[in-house]
């Protein structure tokens, strides 16, 4: 499973940090979805992908942040057309 976050413009370096090490604590480790993007909106989207993610244990672990943090969502499902 994967779980996407997005951080706020607002966030620090050092709090990002932070904000990744809580995640290693839980054995949950957050790479950039985009690592090469310029744009900060888009530079700010992480993944989880994991069998162990799951969103209610990653919002969980991003809840002190508040406000730091943008959005938490699982995966989508897709159906096929036709």
């Amino acid at each position: 499973m994967s779980v996407k976050f997005k951080l706020a413009s607002s966030a620090t370096q050092e709090s990002i940090e932070r904000l990744l090490g809580t995640l290693a604590d839980r054995g949950l480790r957050a790479d950039r979805l985009f690592p090469t993007q310029k744009r900060q909106s888009l530079a700010r989207i992480f993944v989880i992908r994991s069998p162990k993610a799951n969103v209610s244990a990653v919002q969980k672990a991003l809840e002190p942040f508040g406000s730091e943090v943008e959005y938490v969502e699982g995966e989508i499902k897709r159906k096929p057309l036709g």
